[in-house]
């Protein structure tokens, strides 16, 4: 890999460990009265969010800590099609990481979060992703000892908060752009229909 850039292994930014790996589903079966609620694959949206209004409450029985999600960490999807990093923003109580995800709690000192997740969804970086780690034909996974071993380009982190912010403002531009698009398309619908109907 070509960079004039510092390079660390992701396993050396942080704690990074699985999601918890339960057996059958009867492991996680669903509870209303429960303090837990589970965040699998099927919680993170196509625009690397996390959809905390469809989290199921799950029983859970064995010591929460190392799957319990914070603020700031980074849930990195081992297997499936969606592939992208997501940063984690006020979960709610009893938030846990369950099945095949990643949760990185970055040491602050290195690594910026929001800059972790734009360069892991770097197009870029998604083909040597998909070179380097991905496994499988139909069902493409990631190994966690694999994803430790994955080199991060790493500038300062005064330059690293520059590139996130660079990014989430693209974003919210490309959001924008999307509202802008809807509104137009339902305003011609109306004059176009307004302009038969007279």
């Amino acid at each position: 890999m070509k960079t004039g850039q510092a390079l660390e292994n992701l396993g050396d930014l942080g704690d990074l460990r699985t999601g918890y790996q339960y057996r059958s589903a009867k492991d996680i079966e669903p509870r209303d009265n429960s303090n837990y609620c589970a965040v699998q694959l099927n919680s993170l949206t196509d625009d690397a969010q996390i959809n905390w209004d469809g989290l199921e409450k799950i029983h859970f029985d064995i010591n929460p800590e190392p799957y319990l999600l914070k603020s700031g960490d980074v849930l990195l999807p081992l297997r499936g099609n969606r592939t992208l990093a997501v940063v984690v923003r006020d979960p709610p109580s009893g938030a846990l990481a369950v099945g095949n995800l990643a949760i990185l709690t970055p040491d602050v000192q290195k690594v910026d979060s929001d800059y972790l997740a734009w360069y892991w969804n770097h197009p870029d970086i998604c083909k040597r992703r998909e070179n380097e780690l991905s496994k499988g034909t139909n069902i493409q996974f990631i190994s966690i000892r694999d994803c430790r071993k994955f080199m991060i380009a790493l500038p300062t982190l005064e330059k690293q908060r520059q590139i996130a912010r660079i990014a989430e403002l693209r974003r919210r531009e490309q959001e924008l752009v999307k509202k802008i698009e809807l509104q137009k398309s339902k305003l011609i619908d109306v004059l176009t229909m307004r302009a038969v109907t007279r």
